[in-house]
């Protein structure tokens, strides 16, 4: 935006915006000139840095290119308007303005201003009706300082709300343009269609529903951005460094993706994934970690093990991931975020049902997770008393309690499970630092 502006204050910046405001209502080219684009970067301008000089060069020049049709409706109008008028919409306009120029003269010609189409065809039809140019000038001018002065203000003022919007459309861009292409193709279809209404409903919503799907398919399996991490990994210095770390694990980096909470820390020399092998558990491709197309996916389907979608524990994507036996709609899973200093964070769930979630900067088809994280968690706990290599410490009161889950995607009572080598010793200072429980405590 700032490069735009900066090249709206140079002197070909003067030009080009001169030039379409110019051919705004210019005769023959108006049909394909947006002067509103010119007149719009003027106010912002204006807004930005001050400089009231491209408001004056577009209101002059929209002035000029009125008084140049006017001028050649007066001298070849009736020749040209054969050729003109060979596009019915153009005929339209051009009787409506004619009519209307007959009854109001030059009050039209301020009003046609903010006329849309009618704008482009009033000067030259008022030159080639011999309007007089004493009459027409003024009117011009009246007409420009109102239609052109409402979008030099509409630019000023949009300006200082871009800075609030533009973050917002950064965002989601994605599901910004997925909703639009969803819309076209239902209304594309919608009007192609000469079924009757509950027809043309299904053709427009399983047209919607195949571009949807297929935004789905080329995201995860062409694209493949999603698994990319967004911030440099974190460091942990030392165990008692984990409360100063944000606990939550998000889809994205906004307001809009739903997080889920840490609930498992390992404190050990040994991964996540060490851990989960020695549990038996499952190990799933993720789509950061592993090559996965569409047809490996679709074996991955077969054997009820899909891959995990990623969550970012401070702008990283998962080391690991892993699920219990389930089904294609249900399973216990967890996945592992390893950030060195012998301590991996995990996140544990049980899928529960198939949803449109938001994921990064598009919604997709993902499982659901049961909101009962807590039941996961202490799920996990007894397989590891039962392992001979690691063990469950307690519970570490670092987490917030949430009961409702409206601003969330779970509920819990905030505690994280402990889990540590067998026979390992956990000093005092980490016991008090993580505010440690023992595991049978409620």
């Amino acid at each position: 935006m700032g490069e735009l502006l900066g090249f709206a204050t140079s002197f070909p910046g003067y030009l080009l915006l001169g030039v379409v405001a110019f051919c705004d209502t210019l005769i023959g080219v108006g049909f394909f000139v947006f002067g509103e684009a010119a007149f719009l970067t003027a106010g912002a301008v204006w807004a930005a840095n001050g400089q009231i000089w491209p408001a004056f060069i577009v209101l002059f020049c929209a002035w000029a290119g009125d008084i140049s049709s006017y001028a050649i409706g007066r001298h070849y109008g009736a020749r040209l308007s054969l050729r003109y008028l060979n596009r019915l919409k153009r005929r339209r306009a051009w009787r409506r303005a004619k009519d209307a120029l007959k009854r109001r003269g030059a009050a039209f010609v301020i009003l046609s201003r903010l006329l849309g189409p009618t704008a482009w065809v009033t000067p030259f039809l008022a030159g080639s009706m011999s309007m007089k140019a004493s009459h027409f000038a003024p009117a011009a001018a009246i007409g420009v300082l109102i239609g052109v002065g409402q979008f030099i203000l509409l630019g000023a003022v949009g300006l200082q709300g871009f800075s609030q919007i533009a973050p917002f459309v950064t965002d989601h861009i994605g599901t910004i343009v997925l909703l639009i292409l969803l819309l076209g193709s239902s209304v594309y279809v919608w009007r192609r269609s000469e079924a009757g209404y509950f027809m043309r409903a299904l053709k427009a919503a399983g047209a919607a529903i195949a571009l949807f799907l297929a935004s789905n398919v080329a995201y995860f399996f062409v694209l493949n951005t999603h698994g990319r991490a967004i911030h440099p990994a974190p460091v942990i210095r030392s165990v008692c460094d984990i409360p100063n770390h944000p606990l939550l694990v998000h889809p994205g980096e906004t307001s809009l993706h739903l997080p889920q909470p840490v609930n498992v820390i390992l404190i050990s020399k040994a991964s996540g994934a060490e851990l989960m092998d020695d549990l038996g558990w499952h190990q799933n491709l993720t789509f950061s970690r592993s090559r996965i197309t569409i047809v490996s996916f679709v074996r991955l389907l077969a054997h009820k093990t899909p891959p995990v979608s990623e969550l970012l524990l401070s702008g990283q994507p998962a080391n690991s991931a892993f699920q219990m036996p389930g089904t294609l709609k249900t399973r216990e899973h967890i996945r592992w975020w390893d950030f060195g200093n012998d301590v991996s964070f995990g996140a544990i769930s049980r899928d529960d049902e198939l949803a449109i979630k938001y994921y990064r900067q598009l919604p997709v088809l993902l499982h659901d997770i049961d909101p009962r994280v807590d039941l996961s968690r202490d799920l996990l706990a007894p397989q590891i008393e039962n392992s001979n290599r690691f063990e469950v410490v307690g519970y570490a009161g670092l987490g917030d309690a949430v009961s409702d889950g409206v601003l969330a995607d779970f509920q819990t009572d905030g505690r994280i499970l402990i889990v540590a080598d067998r026979w390992a010793t956990i000093s005092p200072e980490a016991i008090e630092c993580l505010n440690i429980t023992p595991a049978t405590a409620s």
